[in-house]
Parts: structure tokens; sequence; C-alpha cells
């Protein structure tokens, strides 16, 4: 319709070609839920593929690996493992006659002496029995009232026993350790 001055009747009217562009609660509401299940199967994918699958630790299992180790008679070998946890850091040690004679962390030779023991066979072994038993009671054990649970993991050669992986993780307080071995060279065995 026009006006008596030429001018559109409708000018002040909006017709749907240029209507401002009106909130789309559905529209907002179906991209936030698209944005969230992106977002939830990428995580869900990362923890997939970096699960630990290394199995839970028995103490069945923990004796026949000990079995094998004693059985094997190995004296002298060299090994070097991935540390990672609260400490991380690369270690190498070598054994002869059953002693540590050389250890190093990092590229640095400890000190105290008494301390590479721990990480040949043997003392890693006792390490993770000491570790099964005080799994029985976590926060007296780790001297923490957080702690209620440890949760134990190993992967034994089965050829040796040694422990290939070891991973322990105490809920509740912050004490994780895992240890993996990257390479072992058996040199000799008693006779």
């Amino acid at each position: 319709m026009t006006n008596s001055d030429g001018s559109d009747s409708h000018q002040g009217e909006n017709t749907s070609d240029d209507q401002p562009r009106r909130f789309r609660p559905a529209a907002l509401i179906m991209g936030t839920l698209l944005g969230a299940m992106a977002v939830a199967a990428g995580l869900l994918t990362y923890a997939f593929l970096n699960r630990n699958t290394t199995p839970l630790l028995t103490r069945a299992e923990y004796e026949a690996a000990a079995d094998r180790w004693n059985a094997s008679g190995l004296t002298d070998y060299n090994l070097d493992l991935l540390l990672s946890g609260n400490r991380p850091g690369k270690i190498h040690v070598e054994v002869r006659d059953g002693q540590a004679t050389k250890m190093e962390r990092d590229g640095v030779v400890p000190s105290q002496e008494r301390t590479w023991y721990y990480w040949t066979v043997p003392g890693m072994m006792d390490t993770i029995a000491e570790e099964l038993e005080m799994a029985e009671s976590p926060a007296k054990s780790f001297n923490t009232s957080g702690a209620s649970e440890v949760i134990q993991r190993a992967e034994f050669d089965p050829t040796y026993g040694f422990p290939r992986k070891y991973d322990r993780v105490v809920l509740g307080a912050d004490f994780e350790t895992h240890w993996e071995i990257t390479k072992f060279e058996p040199l000799s065995a008693k006779k």
C-alpha cells in the first residue's frame, strides 16, 4: 500500500528478509550437546589408548616369578629401567656374582652404595613383596589417613621371572611408583 507522499505504508514493518535473527535456544542446546559429546569422545579415546594394560598383581603370580628367578641362577646381568611417578629417572645397574657393582641414576653414580641393591632383581622383588604386605593396611603402612587402597600391577619375565613392569598407586595419597625394565642382559648363571 502506498501513502499519499508516495512512500510504502509497510515501511516500519520488517519483512521476512530483513528481520533480525531470533535467539534459537534449541540450536544452542544442540550445539552445546554436540560439543560435549565430541569432548567426551576425545577423552574416552585418550583413556583407551593410554590405559594401563599391566595385569593386577597377585601373591601367587609374585611367588611364581620369584621361583623362576631363583631357579634361573643368574648372578651376572645388566639392566636398564625407566622409573616414573613421584621420582622419575633412568637407572642402569650392573650385577656380578649377585652384587651390584655399578649403578647410575640419570647418568650419576649415587654416593650411597647401599641404595644400589634396591635396583637389582632381588632388591626389586623384595620391594614388591614388602609392598604386597603394606597393601593390607595402606593408611598405617604409608603413614597417611587418606590412603584407602593400594593398586599394584606387575608383569614378570616368563623365562627369568624378573619384574618387567611394576606399578603401585596408593589411592587417597600421593604415592605412586612405576618402573619398566627397558633392557635386561643376562651374562651368566650359577654352575
